[in-house]
């Protein structure tokens, strides 16, 4: 048995690394490639070269865990809260906006929110999440980062972040979501995130001093730490992955978060990459239905944030160009969104099948999103023609061209 999982295991880093290194080339988002990886050895759509996908999903659950740890080791709260106005605004009225559109729109294609199957709810709100690798990756790559449009494009990403915890907290009562049970995971939620923080401060400060000489015992420390809240989360029966994002957060501000990160980064990637191959092993053989049906989630997606990030940026002040590129560079799902639906899968809350057309529907927008923001400008200048066609007032364009001179200095 040992030596089966190991040989499968091989398979699946191997067969990684040979997807990934195509992806890398055709400048793809590397986790589309492992998911594409997983499915090709997977027993559904591919050779079937692994077997037993459980085996690999259960480890491939510990990178899981040791992802969201890292997320929350690398959250930095200050400069969400000394962001500015329009960051503020749209990202939570973007999320909100998005997921209040979604509940308006799946219903009227097939998926309950709530009940038996809660799909509708579920498309909702991983839609409404966007991709910080893919994005930050792709701004990085064309130095628009320090952009004003790249500046708000990462603050919401940020409060993304911050709307991701809050769907671990109320995830497990999803199906049949009460007052008294929302407001119960609420109460958990607090109590979690006080003990985590007392026992941090009191505790754990003191243990990381006796200890600080030796970093190994540090980095061990740090995820037996992890072990620990994660195990509390589930026992009071929220889930083990917030309660390992709670973990993080609660030493971020420690000197020794740092040294952390960087020993645990290539243990988290390696067990990461079983988790988004296992993934691909669950995609099933697309048929028309399926394809048909990711692409107007793509289409949903796209066209919920022009629905929402364009209109609430121009409310506050924003020009076109900013309004019309922070919107096309949030234009896909999640990497999370995946996670989100994984877990509501493991919980009962949807179907297989609609995982499927979230996983499509991700590698779409994946795929669509690495162009879009790559000629990003070329779209605008198209985009504020067609507008300029139509008619625009004079104070319109000339309050634009001076907020393209702020932002592109």
């Amino acid at each position: 048995m040992h030596e089966t999982l190991l040989g499968e295991i091989g398979i699946a880093i191997v067969s990684a690394l040979a997807v990934g290194v195509v992806m890398h080339r055709l400048h793809q988002p590397i986790i589309l490639g492992y998911l594409i990886a997983g499915a090709l050895i997977g027993p559904e759509i591919g050779l079937k070269w692994v077997a037993n996908p459980a085996s690999i999903e259960i480890i491939s659950q510990i990178g899981l865990i040791l992802l969201l740890f890292i997320i929350g080791l690398e959250m930095e709260l200050e400069p969400l809260v000394a962001a500015g106005r329009q960051v503020v605004i749209s990202g939570i009225g973007q999320f909100s906006l998005c997921v209040g559109l979604g509940l308006a729109f799946f219903p009227l294609i097939g998926f309950r929110n709530f009940g038996e199957s809660s799909a509708g709810l579920y498309f909702s709100l991983t839609c409404a999440l966007s991709s910080t690798a893919i994005v930050v990756k792709q701004l990085y790559d064309k130095f628009e980062l320090d952009t004003l449009p790249g500046r708000i494009t990462l603050g919401v990403l940020i409060i993304q972040d911050v709307w991701a915890i809050l769907i671990l907290a109320f995830q497990p009562d999803f199906a049949h979501p009460r007052c008294d049970l929302l407001a119960m995971a609420i109460v958990k939620s607090v109590v979690l995130v006080a003990v985590g923080f007392l026992l941090s401060r009191y505790g754990l400060r003191r243990i990381y001093l006796w200890v600080s000489k030796s970093p190994e015992m540090v980095v061990a420390i740090s995820i037996g730490w992890c072990a620990l809240i994660a195990g509390m989360a589930g026992a009071i029966g929220l889930s083990k992955e917030m309660g390992a994002l709670i973990a993080g957060i609660s030493i971020s501000t420690f000197p020794y978060s740092l040294h952390v990160k960087a020993k645990t980064l290539p243990l988290r990637d390696f067990f990461l990459t079983l988790f988004f191959i296992s993934l691909g092993m669950k995609i099933v053989k697309p048929d028309t239905h399926l394809i048909v049906l990711s692409l107007v989630v793509m289409g949903f997606v796209v066209a919920s944030r022009f629905l929402s990030v364009y209109p609430l940026l121009a409310i506050l002040g924003a020009g076109r160009r900013t309004c019309f590129i922070t919107s096309l560079n949030l234009s896909q799902i999640s990497e999370f969104s995946l996670v989100i639906a994984s877990l509501g899968v493991g919980y009962g809350h949807i179907r297989s099948d609609v995982f499927s057309v979230l996983t499509y529907s991700m590698a779409f927008t994946s795929v669509l999103s690495s162009y879009l923001i790559k000629y990003n400008h070329q779209i605008f200048v198209a985009f504020d023609g067609f507008i300029g066609r139509l008619g625009s007032s004079r104070a319109a364009e000339e309050a634009d061209e001076a907020e393209r001179k702020k932002a592109y200095p």
